[in-house]
């Protein structure tokens, strides 16, 4: 059979399967903005039947016999980047039975639900049954998909391809140190500068007025996208031209919505940005976890957190806001978005000891993956890291162990890709830096479309097809490393604070 014919076949399967899975997504969106609680149960079934079908299309026998006919292909014919990654799909999906997919997406759509329950509840007690069924059926997957060395590389590699256990142990130890040295460094000084000016009571329509309309200044297609709210802001896409972004508003603080929305666009541009012939097959997606991160904290803590950032927001935030802004100069919101201070909330954490939080998750599910420690310690594990890493101690499981919804949808090896994330992200801003040297010239004239195309010429229009390894060496000339963001971090740091 031709190459063309083979790709033909392979293509439109993947059609087949990325219809059924986007549909999949929609339920799943749908469940965290509009869904009646009551139907928990039923959504769960349609969700598994779902994700049941996508498996028996990919495994089934039309996907057995294009990977037998793509086997067959000699030399560069076999390494079109689409029949690439169907083989790798379709061998990693072919080591899981359907009766364990099914149970999977069923106990997680069910868990999710238990965990919103119980977070409100501030009661892990209530969620630990449901954990403890997720543990079972990861911990019998990573099995199946195989392991060198750690068994919590097998789901780690699903999130992160290629990462390890060995290979993050050492940045994470690295990023522990650095972070410490960088409280050190701004101690003396940590009393002068305030977020006061973000934690005004600004109304809620007022805060959507403002996030949306940064988020279109970002480049974000609203003919292609909308934003809503839900408990956990998330990003969901069913196409390039079907983007969903939510968030969540604190009337009594900007953070949350603000830079909600500006890290959902930042993943929602990447959405955006696949090329057109990637639609509707196994490319459209991002490289990993840790690169579609990137994309999202690049704008979130790095562009967006900038002093010439708030000299172009500002004038806009007055004419939303009204007086409640008028006394505020660009240099105080500068500051005030870059304070460092340790925290319970992951996602309200500033970008130093974020990592802190990253570090502590990903040590704990790595333990249960292996089975090291008892899920029932699981609290006070997490508070007397929490007290060890950044002095601070949860006063109850809501603000602990419950604040994330991620081992609820089953995303263990997820975790670690935020702090890869901020790693490349650092790496890019260099070379956006030296690429783009009046990058901060636009930034302060609200110019900010230039970054988005250089963002898709360079990563965005690859969607999944170059691991991130390839791309952030293809764009920084250099693998994944840690010393772009400590490097970046302690400037930051020392210029907010002095010293």
């Amino acid at each position: 059979m031709e190459t063309s014919q083979i790709l033909n076949s392979t293509v439109q399967l993947m059609h087949t399967i990325s219809d059924i899975n986007s549909a999949a997504a929609i339920l799943n969106w749908d469940q965290e903005t509009y869904m009646p609680s009551g139907a928990t149960a039923t959504r769960a079934e349609q969700i598994s039947t779902l994700e049941t079908l996508s498996h028996q299309f990919l495994t089934g026998a039309e996907g057995q016999a294009i990977a037998g006919q793509i086997t067959g292909l000699n030399g560069s014919a076999s390494k079109h980047p689409l029949l690439t990654l169907f083989m790798h799909d379709f061998e990693r999906a072919s080591k899981l039975p359907e009766d364990l997919v099914r149970r999977t997406s069923r106990a997680q759509a069910l868990a999710q639900d238990t965990w919103k329950h119980a977070r409100a509840e501030k009661n892990y007690a209530k969620f630990l049954p449901a954990l403890a069924e997720l543990i079972e059926l990861k911990i019998e997957a990573a099995e199946r998909y195989g392991y060198t060395e750690n068994r919590y590389d097998a789901l780690l590699n699903l999130f992160e391809p290629g990462m390890t256990v060995a290979q993050l142990n050492p940045v994470f130890a690295n990023l522990r140190t650095a972070t410490a040295n960088i409280l050190s460094a701004i101690a003396p000084n940590r009393d002068k500068v305030s977020d006061a000016p973000m934690l005004q009571q600004y109304p809620k329509q007022q805060q959507m007025e403002f996030s949306r309309y940064i988020s279109g200044q970002m480049g974000f297609n609203f003919d292609n996208g909308r934003i809503d709210l839900s408990t956990h802001p998330f990003c969901t896409s069913f196409s390039q031209y079907d983007v969903r972004l939510t968030t969540r508003i604190n009337e009594n603080d900007l953070h949350s919505c603000l830079y909600g929305v500006i890290h959902e666009t930042g993943h929602g541009l990447y959405e955006q940005g696949f090329a057109t012939d990637l639609a509707r097959t196994f490319g459209a997606d991002g490289a990993s976890i840790g690169m579609h991160e990137s994309q999202s904290l690049l704008w979130e803590t790095i562009i967006t957190r900038t002093e010439e950032f708030w000299s172009f927001a500002l004038p806009k935030m007055r004419e939303i806001f009204g007086e409640m802004v008028a006394g505020f100069t660009p240099r105080d919101f500068y500051q005030a978005v870059n304070t460092i201070q340790p925290s319970l909330i992951r996602t309200e954490a500033d970008e130093v000891t974020y990592n802190m939080h990253i570090i502590l998750r990903y040590e704990l599910e790595r333990e249960m993956i292996n089975q090291t420690i008892d899920l029932k310690d699981i609290p006070e594990l997490w508070n007397t890291k929490m007290q060890e890493n950044l002095g601070v101690r949860p006063a109850h499981d809501g603000e602990g162990c419950l604040q994330d919804i991620h081992w609820s949808f089953g995303g263990f090896g997820y975790f670690p890709g935020y702090t890869l994330g901020k790693l490349y992200a650092a790496m890019e801003w260099n070379v956006l830096q030296q690429q783009m040297p009046d990058v901060r010239t636009k930034i302060a004239n609200g110019d900010l479309t230039p970054i988005r195309e250089w963002l898709r010429e360079n990563i965005h229009k690859y969607g999944r097809t170059q691991k991130p390894a390839e791309i952030i060496q293809r764009v920084a000339g250099k693998p994944l490393t840690e010393t772009d963001f400590v490097e970046y971090a302690t400037k930051k740091a020392l210029d907010v604070y002095g010293g």
